[in-house]
């Protein structure tokens, strides 16, 4: 009998690992409004005041906010009822400052250009913020349905071909008769290699965006 391994993609969201990858975890706790005006958050078009909004955005900015690790959780107040709101999401974000989209590496996360002065440039950015607004991502949700779809039919043809060659699932090994010719084993590692690269490509899709606007 020959073995084929595919490949697995994992991704593990234990809190040790998360906090172990330098801003891949923002969690934040907003108080109490007092008499202050304070910073607010458009949280999908609803205002809340975000005490704390300034080290969020430090927090994202710096962050590999393009990881599928990526959590944030961010306790708020409606700005206008007082109601605590909180937001919690779990995967890459886009971040969009005044209309362009900032590029995974930058002068914000990279550590190399950080170390020579880019808190200087996080903290000049910090202080011509006008408006955050956090938004789902329309191109992203519509990208992840066709990549669902995508992966499941995929699926079915593995279940379909393994039936017929009668291969058999043992742990996370997959056992292939000897008699099984080259060419449908080589039909079913194709199939899973296009479908760990589809899974990957639905694990980095952003259904987040957070625009930041300074002018």
């Amino acid at each position: 009998m020959r073995f084929i391994v595919p490949f697995l993609l994992l991704i593990l969201f234990s809190s040790n690992y998360l906090i172990a990858q330098e801003g891949s975890k923002i969690d934040l706790k907003n108080v109490n409004v007092g008499t202050e005006r304070l910073p607010t958050i458009f949280l999908f078009g609803e205002e809340y005041t975000a005490r704390e909004r300034d080290e969020l955005l430090r927090g994202l900015l710096k962050s590999k906010f393009y990881r599928p690790d990526l959590r944030i959780i961010i306790n708020l107040q409606e700005f206008i009822s007082k109601r605590v709101f909180s937001f919690r999401h779990k995967g890459p974000v886009d971040i969009i400052i005044d209309g362009k989209t900032l590029k995974n590496e930058n002068r914000y996360n990279n550590s190399t250009i950080y170390q020579a002065g880019g808190d200087n440039q996080v903290l000049k950015l910090l202080n011509e913020v006008k408006n955050v607004r956090i938004d789902s991502n329309l191109n992203g949700i519509l990208g992840r349905r066709v990549l669902k779809k995508e992966i499941m039919s995929i699926d079915k043809e593995i279940k379909k071909l393994m039936e017929d060659i009668k291969a058999e699932v043992k742990v996370d090994t997959i056992v292939i008769p000897d008699k099984t010719s080259k060419k449908r084993e080589r039909e079913l590692n194709k199939l899973y290699r296009i479908k760990n690269r589809q899974e990957k490509r639905f694990n980095e899709t952003k259904l987040i965006e957070i625009n930041i606007i300074t002018n």
